[in-house]
């Protein structure tokens, strides 16, 4: 039997500074039938530069014609769209993939809508900094989307999923984190499965996407907040079997955040958190909403 066409979907803007150690990696792949398409979302540095030196190079390489700036979102979404293959896997351009991590990921696909792996942090200059994703967040799996309403395990540079989902919301461009989408309609619509090996090296910089998109410790509360309530925004709007268990969630956090004293939130993952806050490292996430949003922010400027 065949393998399935394999489609690495590769977004970039401004990533000179590490996108051939990405590309040399990508190349190296040992996953036999996959093609590698990438969207820059106009660089102002040599990243399209780059990128068409390895197009002319290799086949499997597609570039996709640059147009106007269109952001990292509909960046991915456009990439995603045009690839090939039934499977995807979404690629960061300042990652390490490792060699098998392609072949290893078709291996467990199975039936499951999505699979991911576990990924190594690593510094500017590539050097492990002693931590896995593992270590800090518990991994999940299964066919729960409420697994994943308020926090996540699973990453776009780990994952793998079927290109279907994709067809399943309008959605996808509503916030930030376009991975925590698909793995809620995955979880919602199929199933996750988890392989306990790390694939690829996750690199912590100050340059990255996430970084900026996410923010830095001091200054990002509001802006990680204003996330978080976007993601509740798209996982209420789909229509699904845990449709009005995420409008409540949603009405607990919103009342969470604009209140001084309100226990909603606090009953709400005391009651669910077992299942809501899965992922989360913490024994008791339920303590972070004992009082308002409004209240803590109030007693300590810097609460998140």
């Amino acid at each position: 039997m065949s393998e399935p066409l394999i489609s690495i979907a590769l977004a970039t803007y401004n990533g000179e500074k590490f996108i051939a150690q990405q590309m040399d990696s990508l190349l190296l792949q040992d996953y036999p039938n996959l093609e590698i398409v990438i969207s820059d979302d106009c660089s102002q540095d040599g990243t399209w530069e780059i990128l068409q030196k390895y197009a002319q190079k290799d086949s499997r390489i597609r570039l996709l014609p640059r147009d106007t700036n269109i952001g990292y979102v509909k960046n991915f979404i456009r990439v995603f769209r045009a690839c090939k293959g039934e499977l995807i896997s979404p690629c960061d351009q300042d990652d390490i993939w490792y060699p098998e991590k392609t072949r290893r990921l078709a291996d467990i696909m199975g039936d499951a809508a999505l699979v991911y792996c576990d990924s190594r942090f690593v510094d500017q200059q590539s050097q492990p900094l002693g931590i896995k994703l593992s270590d800090t967040v518990h991994m999940i799996t299964g066919r729960d989307s409420r697994q994943v309403v308020f926090c996540t395990s699973i990453c776009g540079h780990a994952m793998l999923f079927r290109k279907q989902l994709l067809d399943l919301t309008d959605k996808l461009d509503a916030a930030p984190y376009i991975d925590w989408i698909i793995a809620y309609l995955a979880a919602e619509y199929g199933h996750i499965s988890y392989l306990d090996e790390v694939l690829v090296d996750w690199r912590q910089h100050r340059d990255s996407t996430t970084f900026h998109v996410r923010g830095n410790i001091t200054g990002a509360k509001e802006k990680i907040l204003a996330t978080d309530r976007q993601i509740l925004e798209v996982f209420s709007s789909i229509p699904s079997k845990h449709q009005d268990f995420v409008i409540m969630a949603k009405q607990a956090w919103d009342l969470w955040f604009t209140s001084y004293f309100s226990f909603s939130m606090f009953i709400f993952v005391l009651r669910y958190g077992k299942i809501t806050h899965r992922s989360h490292p913490a024994k008791f996430p339920s303590l972070k909403y004992v009082f308002g949003y409004k209240l803590k922010k109030l007693l300590r400027s810097n609460y998140y």
